[in-house]
């Protein structure tokens, strides 16, 4: 009696591990199915304001594109995306997410291309203060960066009129970018040792933390209006 009231407890236990078991792929099953409709649903997020994005500049012929690789470091400060030449892209096209500029294409293959952001150390980008139209330069920083912020310099600014906050667009003078495009808004500004220019910061208007997906201005700076 004593061996038959353990095998019961064996058949038993074994009972229960097995169903222990289904429940267990069950919980896997779910977190899996939990964790893709997540994933969804920041990928509709993300989408959604690239759609938003994309109505804000509606006079620019886009194509979306999604990040496949990027340089070392925390930020998107180089990366790569997953269209190319055979999707029309060229070097020097604008590419943009979030609420605005991203940076430009440096390098195009079949189907990638290789973005450069304005945070770069190697980039320079024409700027201009909306509400003023006085210009400056944006510089790429990324140990600034690292606070969140991009710096400008050279703004002329000699009524004193351009404030904290203000919009920074780009130029309709730069060599690269289409005019109009969002860089972000200043943080604090300063005047220079030579009494003339302005200097100062700029909380960008993109996350160069968390890019995913871009939009690519299919048409290049000198192409707009000559058709």
């Amino acid at each position: 009696s004593w061996l038959k009231g353990r095998s019961e407890e064996l058949v038993q236990i074994r009972s229960l591990l097995t169903e222990n078991a289904r429940l267990q792929a069950e919980i896997d099953e779910l977190t899996i199915e939990n964790i893709k409709l997540q994933q969804d649903r920041y990928e509709l997020t993300s989408l959604r304001e690239l759609y938003e994005l994309d109505s804000q500049y509606d006079e620019y012929p886009k194509v979306g594109a999604r990040i496949i690789a990027k340089d070392s470091g925390n930020w998107f400060h180089s990366f790569t995306i997953n269209k190319g030449s055979e999707d029309g892209l060229q070097i020097d096209m604008n590419v943009m997410a979030g609420s605005g500029l991203v940076g430009r294409i440096v390098a195009v293959g079949p189907t990638w291309s290789k973005v450069m952001s304005i945070i770069d150390d190697n980039s320079n980008t024409s700027g201009m203060v909306l509400s003023t139209s006085d210009r400056l330069i944006v510089c790429g920083d990324l140990e600034l960066y690292s606070e969140g912020l991009i710096r400008f310099e050279s703004l002329i600014d000699n009524a004193d009129r351009v404030a904290e906050g203000d919009k920074i667009v780009t130029s309709s003078i730069s060599d690269k970018y289409l005019p109009g495009i969002l860089i972000g808004y200043i943080s604090s500004l300063d005047v220079d040792s030579n009494n003339l220019t302005k200097s100062g910061l700029i909380t960008p208007a993109v996350d160069f933390e968390h890019l995913e997906e871009v939009l690519v201005v299919t048409k290049l700076k000198q192409t707009v209006g000559d058709d």
